[in-house]
């Protein structure tokens, strides 16, 4: 379940779930566009492949496939970025700092929720509590002697529920659906050159992150040389918004499948806590969200998707799809996840140092 696992080979026998997976993606993009569902191509796949997993239905889709997806929203968020964004960067440093106060503020709510309330044991209940970073809390909470399967079956369950909701509220506030139209600017028809110097930035972005471990590293290394492209005039075109509806939908499969191993008892069992525990950690996003947003003078409902964890790259497209300032959204994922990824190394440590390797 978890990214770092096991992938079959594209043989005809590894490309039959990955198949098998985008076409129940695709029904249920399609039944939920029907039905006039908010963002209904991310929706739709993800719903539709959890009750195939959950049934036992062999669906997967690679990490290597989800890598290239979220190189490609990088890419998108970085046409997002702009001089006059870039002037305002400032004013974000006082929403950004309230992540240091809200990452550990938020796991040690919700990890109190699933030792109290789901019985979980206190390793277990930290990984699962923590916001974010579904493989890294599997990895690190599996050495510490935590419940692997639980960490993942939680974190995933968190995602999916706040993936769920961000979309309604925000049409419900903005009294529209996602974008029909272009939700960046208009970069005028197809240009090979510049199309081939976004894929080629956005591959290189992706190698320099990895080498340098930031988060996220594929969507992360695509925005930041993308926006380097853009910002410096070297390229102005955008890719077509068919590709990110494309994106929306392998993402959205690559969600559901991830609970192809997860019986159907235990998902019903746990998925209980995780929408108790997802609903306490929205409500103090709200809170965190109204402080960052008369901090920055920020709209409420772009500081709100902001502080909401659930996955980096789904709470940016649900951005981008929206064009609720994904820039800004990005930015505090990004520093949502690097607080984490720094710190939970070291909490580890001082918190179970029998089991962690020196």
């Amino acid at each position: 379940m978890s990214e770092s696992s096991a992938q079959p080979p594209l043989t005809r026998t590894g490309i039959k779930p990955i198949a098998l997976s985008l076409v129940i993606g695709a029904i249920g993009g399609g039944v939920l566009a029907i039905l006039h569902i908010p963002l209904a191509w991310m929706l739709g796949p993800m719903i539709f492949n959890i009750a195939a997993s959950v049934r036992g239905v062999p669906v997967l889709i690679p990490h290597s496939v989800r890598v290239a997806v979220l190189c490609v929203i990088g890419v998108f968020l970085g046409g997002s970025f702009s001089p006059e964004l870039l002037l305002r960067a400032r004013d974000w440093v006082f929403s950004l700092s309230l992540m240091v106060v809200f990452v550990p503020l938020i796991t040690f709510v919700a990890s109190e929720y699933f030792r109290r309330a789901a019985g979980f044991d206190r390793a277990t209940s930290i990984f699962s509590g923590a916001p974010g970073t579904l493989t890294a809390m599997v990895i690190i909470g599996g050495e510490s002697g935590a419940d692997e399967r639980m960490i993942a079956l939680t974190q995933g369950l968190r995602v999916v529920f706040v993936v769920i909701l961000m979309p309604m509220v925000v049409t419900a506030v903005l009294a529209t659906a996602a974008h029909e139209g272009s939700v960046l600017p208009d970069g005028g028809p197809f240009n090979w050159g510049e199309a081939a110097w976004l894929c080629g930035a956005a591959l290189c972005g992706y190698v320099v992150a990895r080498v340098f471990k930031l988060p996220a590293a594929a969507m992360t290394g695509a925005m930041v040389a993308s926006t380097a492209l853009y910002l410096s005039g070297t390229v102005n075109y955008r890719p077509p918004d068919a590709l990110l509806w494309l994106a929306l939908w392998i993402l959205g499969s690559a969600i559901g499948s991830r609970f192809s191993t997860v019986t159907a008892e235990t998902f019903f069992r746990v998925s209980k806590h995780a929408v108790a525990a997802t609903t306490i950690i929205i409500c103090v996003s709200a809170l965190f969200a109204f402080l960052a947003s008369w901090l920055t003078n920020t709209p409420y409902l772009t500081a709100l998707l902001s502080f909401t964890p659930g996955g980096v790259a789904e709470m940016c497209l649900i951005a981008i799809a929206f064009d609720v300032d994904p820039a800004f959204v990005a930015v505090h994922h990004l520093v949502r996840i690097a607080i984490l990824i720094t710190a939970v190394p070291f909490a580890t440590r001082l918190l179970f140092p029998k089991t962690t390797t020196p």
